[in-house]
């Protein structure tokens, strides 16, 4: 459409002029017109100029905070990458759980009592864990008691048997106890869900009472007699434990954080002052918990792992606990950083990934006091962030990311282009950039700019400060030529190489990274364009 424009403004101009001239000659002479299909076509070159861009870039608009957890910003507007780890979380039922039950009471010389009832001595039903549990306590969200009586030559000679039970210092959803009714050809069963059992000072059991019902006009030709009653307890899940749950061994759990940063990096090396991993552990089980580390180490973009080390590391991680269930959840801290560990050494290897895994172990001063709580939805959660401020010094970064291009035939109608860009960098960084051309099977075909000087020259920094003071301005000029504007034309991506370093490096000056600093561009193109005349 330009092209076009350009055509007709100029035929339109030419015809003007034209059509002036022949009011200009005399009126009697028209042979002049015979000659008009003899002018020949006219190339027309101009040289156009106009601005592409004019923008201010922040940090914001250079990172993805998409990529990781966020961007922090302290009271010097120092700015901090934040990357979250996922979140991984231990249930209730990972650490403890209790198995269905099943026991066998047995009363011996038993004798009809007419129509009349008996009550049997209460027998003790142990509840049984894996470990050295203690209990005082348990409440249900789901469970069932069933009873089964079993008296064969009671039935034999004739009798009949009717139970009913009760356990003593327990309560059901209506508070009263549980209980029930069995008989030889009934069983009895019982629905635990929203009960209790207080087993106070006997512990991890409780008390079953029975009275017995006897009737019919047996004769008594086997008495006395034994009857057996047989418990199970299945399906049992538990709203709330008291007591003393032993030292429990378990898997923790484990994760990896992506560090962004460096993902596109294909050569680095930086210098972090003040790197830290920090670790959120909510425990709402009603014990402590000493977590150990089993695995934990940085992977570099050479994919070498590198292992996290130092006190920090080798010494347990002690999880506190909320003494009571009514305030179920409490948080604590761990910070892993220079002064307790190796991290200023690994990111200096521009590590692009960070792997933990620990274990954890209830109980770790062994104290079998019964203070322990446990609810059904207790959990142990573990959250990573790996914290990196942006103050340090940058010796060599190298990124590279690949583009798809097309120029769609912008350039067909020009024979040469200039870039003219203007910078005003506030940021403490050199930039060298590097833009090469690839055709569709990924051969470098061209290069549009060189690394021989920087494109972003850094803006000095006061070195008691690490702060940048003013910005840097520059400019560049970059021409394509007819071959680069062919190559152009050809290509299907381009590639793009960075070097970055900061300012005074090799001196060991730190920069910071503030909030406040800004990249100003100012991008215009020049460039000929050879259009023709048709007449």
């Amino acid at each position: 459409m330009k092209t076009i424009s350009k055509k007709c403004k100029t035929a339109l101009m030419l015809t003007a002029i034209a059509v002036l001239s022949v009011t200009m000659l005399p009126s009697c002479d028209y042979s002049y017109i015979d000659e008009l299909d003899n002018i020949q076509d006219y190339n027309y070159s101009p040289v156009l100029a106009f601005p592409l861009a004019n923008a201010s870039i922040s940090l914001d608009d250079l990172i993805d905070v998409g990529d990781f957890g966020g961007i922090e910003v302290d009271e010097e507007d120092l700015v901090t990458l934040v990357y979250m780890g996922q979140i991984f979380s231990v249930p209730a039922s990972d650490i403890f759980s209790v198995k269905d039950q099943s026991q066998v009471f047995t009363y011996d010389n038993i004798v009809p009592a007419g129509s009349g009832s008996m009550t049997l001595p209460p027998k003790v039903f142990l509840i049984t864990f894996d470990n050295n549990e203690v209990l005082t306590y348990i409440s249900f969200l789901e469970g069932m008691f069933r009873v089964s009586a079993h008296a064969s030559q009671l039935a034999q000679d004739g009798y009949n048997l009717e139970a009913n039970f009760r356990i003593l210092n327990s309560y059901d959803s209506q508070e009263l106890p549980i209980n029930g009714t069995v008989s030889l050809n009934n069983p009895g069963e019982t629905d635990l869900t929203g009960s209790r059992i207080e087993f106070d000072n006997q512990a991890n059991f409780f008390l079953l009472e029975y009275q017995l019902f006897i009737t019919g006009d047996g004769s008594p030709d086997n008495a006395p007699y034994t009857i057996e009653f047989r418990q199970e307890m299945t399906g049992l899940r538990f709203d709330l434990i008291k007591g003393y749950i032993d030292q429990i061994n378990f898997p923790a759990g484990n994760t990896s954080v992506t560090l962004s940063l460096f993902k596109n990096a294909t050569l680095g090396s930086l210098v972090f002052e003040n790197p830290s991993i920090e670790f959120t552990m909510d425990n709402s089980f009603g014990a402590e918990i000493d977590l150990f580390v089993q695995e934990f180490y940085a992977t570099t973009i050479e994919e070498k792992n590198i292992p996290v080390t130092g006190p920090a590391i080798e010494e347990p991680w002690r999880v506190y606990a909320s003494e009571t269930h009514e305030n179920p959840v409490l948080t604590t801290f761990r910070l892993l950083d220079n002064s307790n560990t190796n991290l200023f050494d690994i990111t200096e290897q521009s590590p692009k990934k960070v792997y933990y895994e620990v274990t954890g172990l209830t109980n770790p001063d062994a104290d079998q006091q019964p203070t322990n709580w446990i609810k059904h939805d207790s959990h142990l959660s573990i959250e990573m962030e790996v914290n990196l401020p942006l103050w340090g010094r940058i010796n060599i970064f190298e990124l590279q990311d690949t583009a798809e291009i097309s120029v769609d035939g912008f350039l067909d109608e020009m024979e040469w282009v200039e870039l003219k860009m203007n910078f005003s960098n506030g940021f403490p960084l050199n930039v060298v950039l590097d833009l090469i051309l690839l055709d569709k099977n990924n051969n470098a075909i061209d290069t549009l700019f060189t690394r021989q000087d920087n494109l972003l020259d850094a803006a000095s920094v006061n070195p008691a400060t690490s702060i940048a003071e003013e910005p840097r301005i520059s400019s560049r000029i970059e021409r394509l030529d007819d071959t680069k504007i062919e190559n152009l034309r050809k290509a299907t991506n381009l590639l793009i190489e960075a070097r970055l370093n900061s300012y005074d490096h090799q001196n060991g000056t730190t920069v910071k990274i503030l909030d406040t600093y800004r990249i100003g561009i100012d991008l215009g193109i020049r460039g000929q364009v050879k259009y023709a005349v048709e007449f």
